[in-house]
């Protein structure tokens, strides 16, 4: 999360209490960090009276338009002796909302606070689920003869995305943004009915999160098709990926299209696949089959751009464990994969068992 979106979460009421205390008490020991609040801080309550301004003024419009009819004209105050009487209080205001959104960005950008791996500018693929558009999902699939004993049996998650596994002895990687908070996390496919998992390892930085399922009788005998990719891939290489943006598994395809992500960052590819909510934490592949990166999300101004993690950094969060025995768990395959050579639907039905629909539960 970056520190920004974290200053707004605190000031309209959106942390919990165990992140509040957090935040108050970093406030206390951090001067930078309460440097940097009091700015931000200082920008949003200008931004609020800007916005209150507009909207009385919109609100004065209307009152005019109806008590003297849209011809009417509105006469304005005299602008010399306007400006003269409420120029400079205009003045100050301006330098203060321009200082402090420079203030702010410089400082948390030198003082390693501003994480590039989130903006706003990023739009999170979970898939939000309502209980509407599940009933919905279960008489169609009623009246079409479909069968599944999820939609009948169990409530509807809150969200839901994608997740794969690292090996197999039940480790599976997914997006952070997805469970952050989650009280409950659930994964099912065509192997696994329904299976609760429980989370090992986190990189909220990374937007990567590591669960564990302890069921894994479907899977553990199959062969283990992926392998993950120690060295970056090139610019133009054929990529494709499988999620689940809705309840049966998606293929998309593409290209590489950059070595960085948004605003460069460096812990990230961008992809020309169309990806949509419920792509979060997705496997990316090259041609071969190699893990080359985790499914982030999309940039929002522009529709088949896509985010992925790169698969170095899976294995940087690994080698950052302190737990040993967890380590050795993850160690992930780097040889020669599986699906080399195999052609693409070939390559689909080895990869689906380990490609997983995650469905999350919150409070």
């Amino acid at each position: 999360m970056r520190v920004t979106d974290l200053f707004d979460n605190y000031i309209f009421g959106e942390l919990s209490s165990e992140e509040r205390i957090d935040f108050e008490n970093r406030l206390k020991t951090d001067l930078e960090f309460l440097s940097s609040f009091e700015k931000h801080k200082t920008l949003i309550e200008a931004v609020n009276q800007q916005e209150q301004r507009t909207h009385l003024k919109q609100i004065l419009s209307t009152i005019h338009k109806q008590e003297f009819g849209s011809d009417a004209k509105i006469i304005s105050l005299k602008e010399e002796n306007f400006i003269k009487k409420h120029g400079k209080t205009f003045a100050v205001a301006a330098s203060v909302a321009i200082i402090a959104v420079i203030g702010t960005v410089t400082i948390l950008s030198t003082g390693g606070y501003l994480l590039k791996q989130q903006s706003n500018d990023i739009t999170d693929l979970k898939r939000d689920v309502t209980e509407l558009k599940y009933s919905q999902d279960a008489i169609i699939e009623g009246i079409t003869g479909a069968t599944s004993k999820r939609i009948k049996k169990y409530a509807p998650a809150n969200i839901e995305g994608t997740g794969f596994a690292l090996n197999n002895r039940g480790y599976f990687i997914t997006s952070y943004h997805m469970v952050k908070n989650a009280d409950s996390v659930f994964i099912t496919n065509n192997s696994l009915d329904r299976e609760p998992a429980k989370l090992v390892a986190s990189e909220p930085s990374l937007d990567i999160a590591i669960y564990k399922i302890d069921h894994i009788d479907a899977i553990q005998n199959i062969s283990f098709p992926f392998s993950f990719k120690d060295n970056a891939s090139e610019i133009g290489d054929k990529i494709f990926t499988l999620g689940y943006p809705r309840r049966d598994a998606v293929y998309g395809e593409g290209a590489l299209s950059a070595m960085t992500g948004f605003n460069n960052d460096t812990t990230m590819y961008q992809i020309s696949i169309p990806v949509n909510p419920g792509n979060s934490g997705g496997p990316l592949m090259d041609e071969q089959g190699n893990i080359i990166g985790v499914i982030r999300g999309k940039q929002s101004s522009s529709e088949g751009t896509g985010f992925a993690i790169k698969s170095n950094f899976i294995k940087q969060t690994i080698d950052k464990l302190e737990n040993d025995t967890l380590k050795r768990e993850l160690t992930l395959v780097t040889k020669k994969s599986n699906l080399r050579g195999l052609k693409r639907s070939e390559q689909i039905k080895r990869i689906q068992p380990f490609v997983f629909n995650v469905m999350v539960y919150k409070k």
